[in-house]
């Protein structure tokens, strides 16, 4: 990928590739036929909502990375948090949640301190 922002396709390429997995596997998991979800990573389409959800869940891909390509877009922290997040269940998420909410709490506490 370039500096350019990056297309749908080559977002959901660089996730699948990441992954190690085919075409075929995503296309199967997604439950569209292989050469639709080909042309889809060739920016030769594009998917319904309901795909699209499915497929940002299915390659673990932040939807933020799509709509707001240039956000935290050269940040591997966010970006790899962003990833695990989506492999979380509600449980861990809640505990991610306080956690966070406790650091930002506690780093505005001094901030305001000095």
């Amino acid at each position: 990928m370039s500096n350019m922002t990056p297309t749908l396709g080559q977002i959901m390429k660089k996730a699948r590739l990441e992954q190690r997995l085919t075409q075929e596997e995503i296309s199967e998991r997604i439950g569209c036929h292989p050469q639709y979800y080909k042309n889809l990573e060739n920016d030769k389409g594009t998917p319904s909502i309901q795909l699209f959800c499915t497929i940002m869940r299915t390659l673990n891909i932040s939807a933020d990375s799509y709509v707001y390509p240039n956000r935290n877009a050269n940040d591997p922290y966010y970006q790899k948090i962003t990833q695990l997040l989506g492999q979380c269940n509600q449980y861990q998420l809640s505990v991610l949640l306080a956690t966070a909410e406790a650091l930002v709490r506690d780093n505005s506490s001094r901030d305001n301190d000095t």
